[in-house]
């Protein structure tokens, strides 16, 4: 049976602290970390292999740590890693933040994405393994998960602190929304949320306010505000510009929008939004984040959103930083020229 992981057994954080270099982050650990998440893709042969073998390796190089999973998890491989503790649901929304040094990812961007959302408040630094369909927000190949683990247990790595949005929804007199007669909670989103018109076939009305000043209606499919980490996904493909995920904005992009001269527009990391479901709206708006967590809205309802204080520190697999630009070319084929063979 895998071991509980409370608050009274609960081994104390080792505390981590980032310092500034030349404008790159640095991790630096006050004690050897002892406590370490691992998620991984659900219902996957590859990535469930891959659990098995890191956590028992943990366990033998570092006798000292506690593997943490998912209580799912561990009971699916309480035979193979009879060792890995659980943090119980009721705890989970603030033990996560208090007890993990470091987190493992195994799988592709959407556990990542599952991964942040673990965490509504501080997250810690995060190691990410391709183990997906596109993996652009993953840095490691597996094969050399030893010496990267390795290299995180002592502290031998550049961060990279991914932006995460602040979200939340609210009725026309601004009380939060409910549903079920329990209050939506505030969301913590590393790509993006998005507003869209479902499977109604009408163009939606959002109106755009900036910092309390009205910008523009939007009349389109649907809105998304995307960090500069979601800019390569869903935002990219509805037109929007490619952003450095260390460029702190808001990426406001709409999706076909009624007016062509409607295009994206990059805002501030101060700027506080407000997207109201207007008036001239002929039915319900969808609100997803990072592809999950899915809203209705009605009219006069609105989602505000802003920069969220507690980013994603992200393990980068080159201490320069550069390993954006290789993604972008690698994976994107950003910007490829044409080459006829011969």
């Amino acid at each position: 049976m895998p071991t509980t992981l409370c608050k009274s057994l609960a081994v104390p954080l080792a505390f981590f602290y980032i310092s500034n270099v030349r404008g790159q982050f640095k991790l630096k650990w006050k004690e050897m970390p002892r406590n370490i998440l691992i998620v991984k893709k659900p219902n996957d042969v590859k990535t469930e292999k891959a659990l098995v073998d890191i956590a028992k390796w943990l366990n033998e190089k570092y006798p000292g740590v506690n593997i943490i999973v998912e209580p799912e998890v561990a009971d699916h491989f309480k035979e193979d890693i009879p060792f890995a503790n659980v943090i119980p649901k009721e705890h989970q929304q603030h033990d996560y933040s208090r007890v993990v040094d470091f987190a493992i990812s195994l799988g592709g961007d959407g556990t990542m994405l599952h991964l942040s959302s673990l965490f509504p408040k501080a997250v810690p630094p995060v190691i990410c393994f391709s183990m997906g369909t596109l993996g652009f927000l993953m840095s490691f190949k597996f094969a050399n998960y030893a010496k990267a683990l390795d290299d995180m247990m002592h502290g031998r790595f550049a961060l990279m602190l991914r932006m995460r949005l602040f979200c939340s929804l609210h009725q026309h007199d601004g009380r939060r929304i409910t549903v079920d007669g329990q209050e939506v909670g505030d969301r913590q989103v590393m790509n993006e949320v998005t507003l869209h018109r479902g499977r109604y076939p009408h163009l939606t009305s959002i109106d755009c306010y900036v910092d309390n000043h009205h910008l523009t209606e939007c009349v389109a499919d649907g809105l998304i505000v995307s960090t500069p980490t979601g800019s390569t996904a869903y935002s990219l493909s509805a037109g929007g510009p490619i952003v450095h995920p260390s460029v702190q904005s808001l990426v406001l992009t709409p999706i076909c929008p009624r007016s062509l001269s409607f295009r994206t527009v990059l805002l501030p990391p101060s700027a506080a939004i407000q997207l109201k479901i207007g008036e001239s709206s002929r039915s319900q708006i969808e609100v997803s984040m990072d592809g999950q967590e899915i809203f209705l809205l009605e009219k006069g309802e609105y989602l505000q959103v802003r920069m969220s204080k507690y980013p994603v520190p992200c393990v980068t697999r080159i201490s320069e930083g550069n390993d954006w630009a290789k993604d972008i070319n690698d994976l994107l084929k950003w910007n490829n020229q044409f080459r006829r063979a011969i």
